[in-house]
């Protein structure tokens, strides 16, 4: 693992302790990562942690709910008002533009009427340094592979659709456009110290505390959990002489 680990923004799908869910995890609490089908119709990643559950940002309202600073100038975005630099005014309403960028957003009458306050409690919120995981949307709608951005680099959010019929978060920034890191592909680019158990699973092999071998298949037991993921017979051999080394 890495020395300093990062703080990731995600959707917990497990109560903790005393009820609340949060919104992000350390790298460095992941056991194992999976993939995941909360529907019928798609599979996103799921994070098994030494403190809960979690998932990636599917929707613009869960970006709402883990970006508490970002405001909603217009029904179908979500803006980091610390990144908008000028606001062009007229009789429909508003256009924001961020900074070093020619990138603009729609703002309503409605938040129009109520600016100066918007900005000023935009002012106050601190800055957000926890990571997302992301990919890159290329020119042609095409995706790049799967890294992070700072929650603090975004200028603001809205929804695409990469597929028919699915929508999900889309990130502006000085750097480009980014789309949620939804698929295991995404993760296996953005953890790549993580051991790929089987097909579909990336393991943090620091919270690994021994292989159940057995004929039916083999499995990972974790450090003081009762997570549990499987292992390719193949990889055993190979995990086992990371354990003795």
């Amino acid at each position: 693992m890495k020395k300093e680990s990062r703080n990731i923004v995600g959707v917990q799908v497990s109560d903790s302790a005393n009820g609340t869910l949060k919104k992000e995890f350390r790298e460095n609490e992941i056991m194992s990562i999976e993939m995941w089908k909360p529907k019928k119709n798609y599979s996103v990643p799921i994070f098994y942690t030494r403190s809960g559950n979690f998932t990636v940002l599917t929707t613009l309202e869960e970006c709402g709910c883990a970006f508490s600073a970002f405001v909603s100038l217009d029904t179908w975005n979500l803006v980091n008002l610390k990144k908008g630099e000028r606001l062009e005014t007229g009789s429909y309403g508003g256009r924001l533009y961020f900074q070093n960028s020619s990138i603009h957003t729609g703002v309503n009458l409605k938040s129009m009427g109520m600016w100066d306050d918007l900005v000023s409690k935009a002012k106050e919120a601190e800055k957000d340094d926890r990571d997302i995981l992301v990919n890159r949307i290329k020119g042609s709608g095409r995706l790049d592979q799967g890294q992070f951005i700072k929650a603090s680099e975004i200028f603001y959010v809205d929804t695409w659709e990469p597929k028919r019929n699915y929508h999900v978060p889309r990130f502006y920034t000085e750097e480009g456009c980014f789309t949620a890191g939804l698929t295991f592909q995404s993760c296996k680019e953005a953890f790549p110290h993580f051991f790929p158990a089987y097909n579909g699973s990336l393991v943090n092999i620091d919270w690994v505390e021994r292989i159940e071998e057995k004929i039916y298949g083999d499995t990972l037991i974790f450090k003081d959990s009762e997570h549990k993921t499987g292992i390719a017979r193949n990889k055993v051999k190979y995990l086992n002489s990371i354990f003795k080394q």
